[in-house]
Formats: structure tokens, sequence, C-alpha cells
């Protein structure tokens, strides 16, 4: 039941990541849009490029908070405890004291 439980936990991450991509992006299109109707600018390209930098602000934040463990508290999943471990860590826990440098 665990190993259901992470992977909707990947699956909701995976759809949060494309809500976020799809609306920081059509946002800033649609300013860009009304901004070049109403001001007669051509502002549109900046502000596209403005949406697709701030989607992928939020994405990494997004995906560090999950990989921290610290949305509701969670700890950390064990794919990112072995892909994130620093080397003075023992990610295994066989707490052996031996400096492998």
């Amino acid at each position: 039941m665990k190993e259901k439980r992470e992977v909707f936990e990947i699956l909701f991450l995976i759809l949060q990541v494309g809500i976020t991509m799809l609306v920081t992006v059509g946002l800033c299109f649609t300013i860009g849009i009304l901004l070049d109707k109403y001001l007669g600018t051509h502002l549109l390209w900046v502000f596209i490029v403005l949406g697709i930098l701030s989607g992928y602000r939020a994405v990494y934040l997004l995906i560090r908070r999950y990989i921290k463990g610290s949305a509701n508290g969670r700890n950390q999943p064990e794919w990112a405890k072995k892909a994130f471990h620093s080397d003075d860590e023992d990610p295994e826990g066989t707490g052996s004291g031996e400096d492998p440098r």
C-alpha cells in the first residue's frame, strides 16, 4: 500500500508541474497580448520569456519542496534518500563508521 501511495504522490506532482507551467506561461501570454492590443507595444515575447522563467522557478521550488519532504510533514521517499544523500550521510543506515575516502 505504501508503494501505491508513493506512485500517486509522484503522479500528482507531475500533474502539478504541468498545470503550473501552463498557468504561468498562459497568464503571461495573456498579459502580453492585452498590453500589445491596448498600448500598441510589442512586448509579447518579453512576457512569454518571463512566463517560462517564472514557470521553471515555480516548478523548481515545487520539486525541491517535495524532495526535502517538508510538504505536509512527511518523510523523504526512499528514492530521494538514495539519490540526494551527501557523502557524510549513510543512506543505507549501516552505521559502519568507516570513512569511504
